[in-house]
């Protein structure tokens, strides 16, 4: 993946894709922009409603905050629900530098 090295991790940043909703028995359901759905939990909710834009570090901290364990064992869990998330393309990983042109010339990424 792209999140190997920390030096990886510190380029990229995390903008979500697609839409949240729910499917009839009211199970969350996180829907890629080919219409796939999959299910999935609360957490990656709120996990995935904070990949507006964040690097992985900022992400990582964000999380850090709200979680008791230790932060290693954090940063392995947030890398491979970013990974599974990645897979099913609800989200996408993008170079920093990129993202500043594209705002330096006014278009939405």
């Amino acid at each position: 993946m792209l999140l190997k090295r920390e030096s990886d991790a510190g380029n990229k940043i995390i903008v979500r894709r697609g839409a949240v909703s729910n499917d009839k028995d009211g199970t969350p359901l996180l829907i890629n922009n080919k219409g796939e759905a999959y299910r999935v939990n609360d957490t990656a909710i709120s996990l995935w409603n904070m990949c507006n834009g964040i690097s992985f570090d900022d992400l990582l901290h964000e999380v850090m905050r709200i979680s008791n364990d230790d932060e290693n064992s954090v940063r392995k869990s947030l890398e491979q629900m970013i990974r599974q998330f990645h897979k099913i393309s609800v989200i996408e990983l993008k170079e920093m530098k990129s993202i500043s042109a594209v705002r330096k010339s006014g278009k939405r990424t």
